[in-house]
């Protein structure tokens, strides 16, 4: 398991040797099997606990729990309060998504002043093959079903090559004690359903799924580096800026094999509906379309057929 994960580390380049670094420390047992490998590779380790008020006296234990912990092995730790439902109901969002952001956010900030080189969370290969699933229920391109990416910016996954029963054989062997967040035994979430339900079917179905998934999602992963190479490219040939707009030559967008993919990958994040986005490489000149961030019009630059996409941020 040791070997596995450093290893891991290595091949992606997470991480560099004895690096300062940030652990999201919930006090489970991923946390705290992902805290107790990073400290025995010699990396140097700062916990931070996030309480997000929503369990009551159980996030409260959990808190304490990690307290306790930190303290017994001399890992320096910070810890936030988060009224994690205020902050859904002013922003509009769901709890987890909430969650998520308050999360994150916070993690930066720390990572920030204390110079770490990196945010380590604890997600594992089958915590990637949930996202896979959920994603395509929701509907997504070929990123989405690539799961969970080891790398997000500042933010590493280090323990992506190792799965829940490698966790679980880990803490025993180590003799590590952990607790439990009650409502991943629910089924009210969307991510516990195919946790908890879906996936156990899926195994009675096909024994080994989740190493097909997790060989699947390698494929997919290899297959997306090619096509963003290739978007990339066709971005720079197809594209201008001037100023706050962007314009897209539609002539060039045409020539494409996949027009309709590539006018997606370049719009996807302008509050667009993707159904809406290939009706656009149809657009009459004079008409326009207007999203909360930017309007979206049809002109002609020298006997070019330009999409404009001027910013509305200013």
């Amino acid at each position: 398991m040791l070997n596995r994960v450093a290893l891991y580390i290595e091949k992606n380049e997470l991480l560099k040797k004895n690096d300062t670094v940030i652990v999201g420390l919930s006090g489970g047992a991923d946390s705290i099997c992902m805290t107790h490998i990073l400290c025995r590779l010699g990396y140097q380790v700062i916990a931070a606990h996030c309480n997000f008020s929503l369990r009551g006296s159980e996030s409260d234990r959990d808190q304490a729990f990690v307290e306790e912990y930190c303290q017994q092995n001399s890992i320096e730790l910070h810890t936030t309060l988060f009224n994690t439902t205020a902050y859904a109901s002013e922003h509009k969002l769901g709890i987890e998504e909430a969650a998520r952001e308050l999360r994150y956010r916070w993690f930066e900030e720390l990572r920030r002043q204390t110079g770490a080189a990196a945010v380590c969370v604890a997600h594992h290969r089958d915590d990637s093959i949930e996202t896979s699933l959920l994603n395509l229920a929701r509907g997504t391109g070929i990123t989405g079903i690539c799961g969970i990416r080891c790398r997000n910016g500042h933010v590493v996954r280090p323990l992506l090559a190792v799965s829940r029963t490698d966790i679980e054989e880990y803490i025993n062997e180590q003799e590590l004690s952990y607790v439990t967040d009650s409502t991943n035994l629910e089924t009210h979430y969307n991510r516990n359903k195919i946790r908890n339900i879906i996936i156990p079917e899926f195994q009675k179905i096909k024994p080994g799924f989740c190493e097909t998934m997790a060989a699947n999602i390698e494929n997919f992963t290899a297959v997306n580096s090619i096509y963003q190479d290739v978007i990339k490219k066709e971005k720079e040939r197809v594209l201008t800026k001037k100023e706050s707009t962007l314009y897209i030559n539609l002539n060039k967008v045409a020539e494409f094999v996949e027009p309709a993919t590539l006018l997606y990958e370049i719009l996807k994040h302008y509050g667009l509906h993707p159904r809406e986005i290939p009706k656009l490489l149809y657009m009459e000149r004079g008409k326009q379309v207007t999203t909360q961030t930017c309007r979206i019009s049809i002109v002609r630059v020298r006997n070019e057929r330009m999409l404009a996409v001027e910013s509305l941020s200013n």
